[in-house]
């Protein structure tokens, strides 16, 4: 039931819901080839339903359970609070199917991918003008596959790439990665500032359809770095205008938006960042430049929760644990069944997750907390899931849950097994989902009403100008309120 042989390979059988006695209110609905458990009474948490999972799944294999709401309700903040930044989401940052359904129902989110799978999952539910190829290793090859699968638009670092695309498709629109010199990014990407006019001039000589600019400053960027990537962008349009070359679209690779250290959004830094962003374009661009940017990790960070299974147990001193000879005590090394070389592979990518007990019935406040380390599966020395945590001590056998679990966990091709996941959705989201599904999928044409698909606001998703934002109408969208949708 999972796309066994196209993309994720070697994902685990699909998930299966029973209802539980006593809660007759839910349902077991299908959303294209998955299973989703639909709540109509009240809302529960991905602990909350990892803990029902865990209690009928009979198994200790990992699995992961995904809120499909939180997906919805975090679109619908940005597109308030963000009125000209359309979302783009990155395929590698989780290439969940039912996520990328969900995503392609939203007509105003387009794609990144940066190989031939990302591009083939995002073909199986949206149209193939919706991907945008973004990669650092672009090669020919590639470049090709991406042509002939329907994708028409490129992000590029240099001439040569350039020139690769236009031979490949004469038509393809070209987006130009600039490295900016604040970048705080590990691996650079994109040119930079000096080489792009020769970049500009090569493009106009060619008659290239060069069409925007494409900023990545990483995933540690401040908002002072966004203004200045800004003014820089601005300067930046009007030198592709001197080689007369008319840019439409500035994109930012990743943007940063600022989140508590739960994940969940924090109104007044959240607030603070889009007012800051919002002013800085209404002064600097006129309504012929169209902005986007790929909000990957805060759409999918927290709609995840993984649960691992304790299936090792080693006892020893606390000190070699924390590395403090004044830690006195006993300590513990637990092994559990998933680790670097599968889902915690999202630490490669600056992601440290933290775990707790599942069973919370079973801790006591006069319980006495341990030092301990988590490691993953293989008992590589490289394969530590936690390096300390501090809590009662764990059973062999025992659940741990992970939360926000969302974010470069799930790849679109990989060696190694993807747990299963168990989706589940209030009854009002899933309605609005199915209608949404329907019309994005009906074989007779549909028209569809903007204010309903693209947007809560009643502006129809993005604006044009740069109106003054009702408070009350922006806080409503940031608070997590599992029953807005």
């Amino acid at each position: 039931m999972f796309l066994a042989g196209l993309m994720v390979r070697r994902r685990l059988p699909s998930s299966t819901y029973y209802t539980p006695a006593g809660e007759p209110e839910w349902s077991r609905e299908t959303f294209g080839e998955q299973s989703i458990a639909v709540l109509s009474g009240a809302y529960r948490n991905p602990i909350e339903m990892a803990r029902h999972v865990a209690a009928s799944c009979g198994s200790q294999q990992p699995f992961f359970v995904m809120d499909v709401a939180a997906i919805e309700r975090r679109l619908e903040a940005l597109r308030v609070m963000l009125p000209r930044i359309r979302p783009n989401y990155a395929v590698a940052c989780n290439a969940d199917p039912v996520l990328a359904r969900v995503l392609s129902n939203n007509i105003d989110v387009n794609f990144e991918v940066s190989n031939s799978a990302e591009l083939e999952l995002t073909n199986l539910y949206s149209e193939p003008t919706r991907s945008i190829f973004c990669s650092q290793l672009m090669t020919r090859k590639a470049i090709k596959t991406a042509v002939l699968s329907g994708c028409m638009t490129f992000v590029v670092e240099n001439e040569k790439q350039m020139t690769d695309v236009m031979n490949a498709s004469p038509e393809a629109e070209i987006v130009i990665g600039i490295c900016l010199s604040y970048s705080s990014g590990e691996v650079p990407f994109g040119c930079s500032v000096d080489e792009l006019e020769e970049i500009l001039e090569m493009g106009h000589l060619l008659g290239a359809n060069i069409s925007g600019i494409y900023l990545e400053l990483g995933v540690r960027a401040s908002l002072h770095d966004y203004i200045h990537a800004l003014h820089d962008a601005s300067s930046m349009i009007v030198t592709a205008n001197e080689k007369f070359l008319s840019l439409r679209y500035v994109t930012f690779g990743n943007l940063a938006i600022p989140t508590a250290e739960d994940g969940s959004v924090n109104n007044n830094d959240f607030i603070s960042f889009c007012n800051a962003m919002n002013e800085t374009i209404c002064e600097l661009f006129d309504d012929s430049i169209e902005f986007s940017a790929n909000i990957g990790r805060f759409l999918v960070t927290n709609a995840f929760a993984l649960c691992t299974n304790v299936i090792g147990k080693r006892a020893l001193d606390a000190k070699f644990i924390t590395n403090d000879d004044f830690d006195d005590g006993v300590g513990f090394v637990y092994q559990t069944n998933d680790g670097v070389y599968g889902s915690f592979g999202c630490k490669q990518m600056d992601i440290n997750p933290l775990c707790k007990p599942l069973d919370v019935q079973k801790e006591s406040v006069d319980e006495q907390l341990h030092f301990g380390t988590i490691l993953g599966p293989t008992l590589d020395c490289t394969d530590v899931a936690q390096r300390i945590t501090k809590c009662r001590q764990l059973r062999v056998g025992e659940w741990l849950v992970w939360e926000q679990m969302g974010a470069f966990t799930i790849p679109a091709d990989s060696e190694h097994s993807v747990p299963p996941v168990y989706y589940y959705s209030g009854r009002e989201c899933w309605q609005k989902l199915i209608h949404k599904d329907e019309q994005r999928r009906s074989p007779s044409p549909i028209v569809i009403d903007d204010n309903e698909d693209m947007g809560s606001d009643g502006e129809g998703g993005y604006a044009s100008s740069c109106e003054d934002l009702d408070m009350a109408m922006v806080l409503e969208p940031l608070v997590e309120d599992p029953n807005e949708f």
